[in-house]
């Protein structure tokens, strides 16, 4: 017994020096022992994304109220907030919005489009007159936010907004869509400052791994842009690409497994297999940046 007392002393002296003496070693060479850790990120920003809610504006208004209660930056729509957009239907949406006092930025639905078409108008009539333009770009924390409309299923993007997108993922549009200085240092040959993260949102997705319902699947035009987009994004390295229309939240890459794609699930209970819901990116200090599918509490404020 008295043997086995003064082996386990011993062996335990013994491992006692060698701690010491390794962190002596350690000390001397002016480190420091490693104290395992985990630094924790910080969120620069916070925004919501709604899609889909098809005049369902009870559920749009507890939405934007989840949202402003997650200390959201600002909202991005991303179409169909009506079922055949009519003006009235449209301004109902825009009361939800402006009710709920946040930041808000909106591209259109197919659906927005349907009221004006049928009067033989420029389909974005009945939008333009209620929310203004459907294509934007923006710039925060040195993110750049492009709102893309893709919405009308049988012209696809007009030139205007095709050259946006290709000025403001080439580094010659600003914040808010100005034109950037760095035209004049492009033309200079300066190198020009470019955003940490390019972040591009459309009412419909131009590729899905596995639904059909994309851009360009009522038409062969539609659908040849469909794949320049994608080339588009892929050869310009966008971070994210968001989009609403399928009713259905989901994650995936680009063809090349490049850019990082998201579906938004829809605000409206009707035609929603996953139940009402909203998106929340959250960019953080290291400029990596997650989204969360978040369902709509029935019991949330209006």
């Amino acid at each position: 017994m008295n043997k086995f007392l003064l082996l386990s002393v011993l062996i335990i002296f013994s491992v006692s020096i060698g701690y010491f003496l390794g962190g002596q070693r350690l000390f001397e060479q002016g480190q420091r022992p490693k104290i395992q850790s985990q630094a924790v990120k910080k969120p620069i920003l916070r925004v919501a994304l709604v899609a889909d809610s098809h005049n369902e504006n009870e559920l749009l208004a507890k939405a934007l109220s989840q949202a402003g209660g997650k200390g959201v930056n600002f909202v991005i729509g991303l179409g169909d907030y009506t079922n055949v957009g009519t003006v009235e239907e449209l301004r109902q949406a825009r009361e939800v919005f402006d009710r709920s006092k946040l930041e808000y930025l909106v591209t259109v639905g197919d659906h927005d489009l349907w009221d004006s078409r049928n009067r033989g108008e420029d389909p974005l009539t009945n939008f333009r007159e209620v929310f203004d333009d459907s294509t934007r770009v923006l710039e925060r924390e040195g993110i750049q936010f492009v709102i893309l409309d893709n919405s009308d299923i049988y012209s696809g993007i007009d030139s205007e907004s095709w050259k946006l997108l290709n000025d403001s993922l080439s580094g010659y549009i600003g914040q808010d869509g100005q034109t950037s200085e760095n035209v004049k240092c492009q033309m200079s040959n300066v190198k020009c400052a470019q955003p940490r993260l390019r972040f591009v949102f459309a009412q419909k997705t131009p590729f899905h791994p596995e639904s059909k319902h994309v851009m360009g699947k009522d038409s062969e035009e539609v659908s040849r842009q469909a794949r320049k987009l994608i080339d588009l994004l892929e050869e310009k390295k966008v971070d994210g690409f968001f989009s609403g229309d399928l009713h259905f939240f989901a994650e995936f890459k680009s063809p090349a497994q490049i850019v990082k794609m998201t579906t938004v699930g829809a605000v409206a209970a009707e035609r929603n297999f996953q139940g009402p819901r909203f998106a929340m990116l959250t960019v953080f200090d290291d400029y990596s940046w997650e989204v969360e599918d978040i369902e709509i509490r029935m019991d949330a404020n209006r």
